[in-house]
């Protein structure tokens, strides 16, 4: 979290407990708080209609509204803002039900101090953004699956009035004949297409989902036990599992487009040094203590024409995967060479290498190598460079030895423009 203002709304009819609370604020000198009081549940949506919010610290006894509803009510009013359940000894089960309902966690009056509240106060902002990211991620799901469906009933669509021109037109049998054969291919390839990516997606979602929902239902329910290496240990589990599933989302629908024909190439002036210095740090940010992605320049470093967001997809994946088959951790090497006319990008591992029998096969859509064993993937991330690669007319050779790594060696045109051009 970083240090600007945090804004917190109190809802609060007990004054004693609501000035305690901003004492105790007070005493937290290492982040600043901005903090709207109200003693009724109605003030308190009014307030919540008007301005914006971090968090909420919502008392479940008011003048106004009792127990459980005042969570329903405020929860539906900002359904993305995190609630912190204020309540006596007597209410814990209550609390615990509301933390079921859409709180984040609860607090017990009377053995609060300054930093049980922050570490609350931080931890549910936290979780709540999370929870936000998750469910974004579950929608762009749904809306890939949806139009998945809609390709395949449109391809049926067409198959169907193809057969009936074929039974009004005697005379052009044989030229209809091969265009139902060759409509007939194109749809089983679009049905299992369809079909491997929701069993590959289906598989891969189940892992992170797992991991995302154990480790908050932990933090849910033991957190206040804990030490904070322990929480953020979790924190960092959850965070970790989102950001795979953001990763596998984007992989899939850019290797929809590219199947579908709707994929854009735009290439455009970049700086290639810069642009690979902040893939690096972005990635080096995720990576266990284990690993570390050095990266090295040679040549004359000049202006380049590349579609910057495939380039960024081709990156990444054939760094990621140098991380994800290299389990022993050590040095991923990272060479950026430039030449006359075309770049190259030469990424080195450690790792598990590759078997001969499987390079012929290496790039196509779902296919994975032999030995990857249990490594989590769904055989996208180098047909998806493969496309990135042929969409800026440039090559790509892997060189591999099992046991001891592999190195693959991506070349591209410096000016993509140009050869649009001539072609």
């Amino acid at each position: 979290m970083d240090s600007s203002i945090i804004k917190i709304l109190l809802v609060e009819d007990n004054l004693a407990d609501a000035d305690l609370l901003g004492e105790f604020l007070e005493e937290a000198d290492e982040t600043q708080w901005s903090l709207v009081h109200v003693e009724k549940l109605q003030e308190a949506l009014q307030t919540l209609a008007k301005d914006h919010f971090d968090v909420i610290l919502l008392d479940l006894s008011l003048p106004d509204k009792q127990g459980l509803a005042t969570v329903a009510q405020t929860h539906e009013a900002a359904p993305d803002l995190p609630i912190v359940v204020l309540t006596g000894l007597n209410d814990r089960v209550i609390a615990l039900e509301a933390l079921r309902q859409g709180a984040q966690d609860y607090l017990v009056k009377g053995k609060i101090d300054s930093n049980l509240l922050v570490r609350a106060i931080r931890y549910a902002i936290e979780r709540a953004h999370t929870l936000k990211r998750l469910r974004q991620s579950e929608e762009q799901l749904q809306r890939l699956n949806e139009e998945l469906e809609r390709r395949v009933e449109q391809q049926t669509e067409e198959l169907r009035q193809k057969n009936l021109s074929l039974q009004s037109e005697i005379s052009g049998r044989q030229h209809l004949e091969e265009e139902l054969r060759y409509a007939l291919v194109k749809e089983k390839e679009l049905s299992e297409l369809k079909s491997n990516i929701i069993s590959v997606v289906s598989h891969e979602y189940r892992t992170p989902l797992a991991t995302i929902l154990s480790s908050s239902e932990l933090l849910e329910h033991y957190s206040q036990q804990w030490t904070e290496e322990k929480r953020k240990r979790h924190f960092h589990r959850i965070q970790s599992s989102v950001h795979h599933l953001t990763q596998l989302i984007s992989d899939v629908l850019l290797f929809n487009k590219a199947e579908a024909g709707k994929l854009e190439f735009k290439p455009e002036p970049m700086d290639v040094v810069a642009f690979c210095q902040e893939l690096v740090e972005e990635l080096q940010l995720t990576l266990k203590t284990q690993h570390c992605i050095s990266l090295t320049c040679f040549g004359s470093a000049r202006e380049a024409c590349l579609d910057e967001k495939l380039l960024r997809q081709l990156l990444s994946n054939l760094l990621s995967n140098a991380i994800k088959y290299s389990p022993d951790g050590g040095k991923i090497q990272f060479d950026l060479v430039y030449e006359t006319e075309a770049v190259t990008f030469r990424i080195q591992d450690r790792g598990i290498g590759i078997p001969k029998k499987d390079r012929e096969q290496l790039f196509e859509a779902f296919y994975r190598s032999s030995n990857v064993g249990t490594f989590a993937g769904t055989g996208l991330g180098l047909a998806i460079v493969k496309r990135c690669v042929e969409f800026h007319k440039g090559q790509i050779a892997v060189e591999s030895e099992v046991g001891v790594g592999s190195t693959f060696t991506v070349t591209l045109p410096l000016n993509c423009t140009a050869l649009q051009e001539i072609s």
